[in-house]
């Protein structure tokens, strides 16, 4: 199996992935607490001051950046060690993952505290359901990019 294939396939899948789950947070955009576009544009503040770019351009360039090239990435590494036989069931697992890494790393870092609790009680919540589905799509669209290619599951 080729590794440049591999990372490319998850790059692939992390690009699908996000763009479903940024159809879902646009669903719910009306609650302003649970704006994850505004949120990762608070952690990249500077760099759209440095770059001139409007505010919600760099929160959504963030998005797609970190749902496509680093977690699509991070999915084609750990996908053969995932728990699991089916595609869905790993990317569940896959989002789990990602979900405490959110909650634990990046919610701090964007001064929502752990877990997002600052924004809204809800908040870890609706971070773990956008992850879990976004890990679900990851894996589905992962193992359909694998079939196509012709390897084995």
């Amino acid at each position: 199996m080729n590794s440049f294939g591999i990372i490319v396939r998850g790059f692939a899948a992390g690009l699908v992935s996000t763009c479903v789950l940024s159809l879902l947070m646009l669903s719910k955009q009306w609650v302003p607490q649970l704006d994850t576009i505004t949120v990762l544009d608070g952690i990249a503040r500077d760099f759209a001051l440095a770059t001139g770019m409007s505010a919600p351009f760099s929160g959504w360039l963030w998005h797609f950046a970190i749902g496509t090239l680093w977690w699509g990435w991070m999915y084609a590494v750990m996908e053969p060690i995932l728990p699991g036989r089916r595609p869905w069931i790993k990317g569940i697992s896959f989002g789990a993952i990602a979900t405490l890494m959110v909650w634990i790393i990046v919610l701090p870092l964007a001064g929502a505290g752990l877990f997002g609790l600052q924004l809204s009680a809800v908040q870890p919540l609706v971070s773990l359901a956008l992850h879990l589905v976004y890990g679900v799509v990851l894996g589905i669209a992962y193992a359909a990019l694998s079939r196509r290619r012709g390897e084995a599951q």
